[in-house]
């Protein structure tokens, strides 16, 4: 038939495939080449290129996908690159930090200048090296300017605390006996009482650095907290020195230990503080309690 009779001749068609669509050229997609060539014979198992060999399978049921992408079998297989692990994360410190640990000691003063009298609750550990043992003790602390202070400790067998500055009085409660000392013999008392205070003390008596030992960092201070080192300038016949961790914002202790030159040490942990509640000087006044006994230690 010719286009002569009106009838135009019928186009050829090319052939559909697998892709749903006309098959791709050969030509096109030599690795391909071999599944058309196999058309009116036998039908080849496997794909060749140079020396490494794929099933046909799975170049027909991947779409062809395999065969144009996937490696070959016999190829090199592909190389996992693991990532180092990441070093372990130090203690958590603030993200800031004055250059010199000084600075954070006026931020301490500063903030007990300001402060006329203060309450608190407090635990403490108390460790002692020759038995190894720990004692952890509960109270709570009033203070008020210009150096009266109480440590109300929890439960009838644990001693109280008194003290108006120079004179400090042990309630021992028993042995319902008073022992009254001064305030220098105490050597928790007389560290404590170094920055409760406010004023000039600090720096005047005590060398500071930043602590450097990981662990006390660890185990005293946070992103909120700096932790500092304070030795007495001139050697102290009680205490060793002590350590501080201090807020970071406001310059408040929130814990302190005070080294014994026995090698004890006593940990405080201060919560609950709020300060000028306006305490009067009769809220410290100390009385011998009834039937106890005062004594002084030789």
């Amino acid at each position: 038939m010719t286009p002569a009779d009106g009838v135009h001749a019928p186009r050829k068609r090319r052939k559909r495939g697998f892709w749903g669509g006309l098959y791709p050229p050969a030509a096109k997609y030599p690795r391909l080449r071999a599944v058309y060539s196999g058309r009116g014979g036998p039908v080849p198992t496997t794909l060749t290129h140079g020396d490494n060999t794929m099933p046909l399978n799975a170049c027909v049921f991947t779409l062809g996908l395999t065969c144009l992408f996937a490696p070959p079998t016999g190829a090199s297989p592909a190389t996992t690159v693991t990532a180092p692990a990441a070093a372990p994360a130090g203690p958590a410190t603030p993200a800031w930090r004055p250059e010199k640990a000084s600075e954070v000691l006026t931020l301490v003063q500063a903030f007990y200048d300001a402060t006329k009298d203060l309450s608190a609750s407090f635990k403490q550990t108390y460790w002692n090296p020759t038995f190894a043992s720990k004692t952890v003790t509960r109270g709570d602390l009033r203070l008020k300017k210009p150096g009266m202070m109480v440590w109300d400790y929890d439960g009838k067998t644990e001693p109280d605390y008194y003290a108006d500055g120079k004179k400090m009085w042990i309630v021992e409660h028993d042995t319902r006996q008073v022992v009254s000392s001064a305030v220098e013999e105490n050597s928790d008392l007389a560290a404590a009482m170094k920055f409760l205070f406010g004023g000039q003390t600090l720096i005047k008596e005590f060398k500071v650095r930043y602590t450097q030992d990981s662990k006390k960092i660890a185990k005293y201070g946070d992103a909120d907290h700096y932790v500092l080192d304070l030795k007495p300038r001139t050697k102290n016949p009680h205490y060793k020195g002590l350590l501080l961790s201090v807020h970071a914002t406001t310059g408040r202790v929130d814990s302190f230990v005070v080294y014994n030159q026995d090698g004890s040490s006593n940990y405080f942990e201060l919560g609950k503080l709020a300060t000028n509640k306006g305490y009067k000087d009769a809220d410290f006044a100390f009385k011998t309690p009834a039937g106890y006994v005062e004594s002084t230690p030789e």
